[in-house]
């Protein structure tokens, strides 16, 4: 494959702050879409020409930015191309198949919830700010909360193994617990079970949640979801800078659509999860409205770690 480089990318600061639809939520630019995928540059603008396939949105200036969930939809047709299928039916077999049916095989939780959920706000913040809110999730919901599903994504082993104690507390009163992460070729995450009710899903390299983190507490009492994506070109920035495009939520419908999406796709990695929804609270999740006073107590949460962090 060629690494030839698209004359619309530029690196022009300028330019991209006066085209703000450059840094649409959850999108990528064709050089980004390029290094996710493993597809070259001008593959995907002859795809796009040949096929008309990845369509992405254009900005003012021109410039292309593909939707997150393509990622997972050029990474479905390679396996197809494969395993024997020449591209323009791969393609036309993606096409063909409605766009609620492909979802549940996404295996992106930020983009499979962006598009069960458009409607949900994302925010920029960078690690130290997604760290708090996440800490102040976890008090908040094991301050009252009774046997929720209990679901984090680490992007790296040692993210949680930072958390471990901690998650393995939690765990004990959970009614299902599930930990994603990255681990070194040599660990093995299915024996990584602590307590009964502690799950580790090892991601394999090429995963889109390697990217992820997720902090979901499916609960009757007191849900809550955060899950945030980290945008590609970060390398050598310092770590509490990272910046991560982030939905977080306390709406219990929300909240059941995270748990619902993560377990689904817990379910491609280990059949244990195939039947996991059981687990998800009864009566949770069917309230389209926040608690004021959750919402209240969680940033409140919040700022104090961060006030601590300063």
């Amino acid at each position: 494959m060629s690494s030839s480089v698209d004359p619309t990318v530029t690196t022009d600061t300028r330019s991209q702050e006066a085209d703000p639809s450059v840094y649409a939520p959850g999108s990528l630019s064709i050089g980004e879409m390029s290094r996710e995928t493993g597809l070259s540059v001008s593959d995907l603008r002859n795809w796009e020409t040949r096929y008309g396939f990845p369509k992405p949105r254009r900005s003012k200036g021109g410039r292309r930015n593909y939707d997150l969930a393509d990622v997972d939809t050029l990474r479905t047709v390679l396996e197809y191309r494969n395993a024997g299928m020449s591209i323009s039916a791969a393609i036309n077999r993606i096409l063909a198949t409605p766009l609620h049916e492909r979802a549940p095989g996404e295996l992106s939780l930020f983009a499979a919830l962006r598009r069960k959920r458009p409607d949900l706000a994302t925010h920029v913040l960078d690690k130290r700010t997604l760290l708090a809110l996440t800490r102040a999730i976890e008090d908040c919901c094991f301050a009252a909360a009774q046997r929720p599903v209990l679901v984090g994504a680490f992007q790296d082993l040692r993210f949680f193994r930072r958390a471990a104690a901690r998650w393995t507390d939690m765990a004990s009163s959970s009614a299902l617990a599930v930990a994603f992460s990255a681990p070194p070729p040599d660990v093995d995450t299915s024996q990584n079970r602590s307590t009964p009710a502690l799950y580790g899903i090892s991601l394999p390299a090429g995963s889109p949640m390697r990217r992820e983190w997720a902090l979901i507490c499916d609960a009757i009492e007191l849900p809550a979801c955060v899950v945030a994506w980290e945008r590609p070109g970060q390398e050598g920035r310092a770590d509490p800078s990272r910046v991560f495009e982030v939905i977080w939520s306390v709406e219990p419908a929300a909240v059941r659509i995270a748990s619902r999406l993560a377990l689904s796709i817990a379910s491609r990695y280990d059949t244990h999860f195939d039947s996991a929804e059981s687990a998800l609270p009864v009566g949770a999740g069917a309230a389209s409205q926040p608690d004021a006073k959750h919402l209240e107590a969680l940033l409140g949460r919040t700022l104090e770690y961060l006030s601590k962090a300063a």
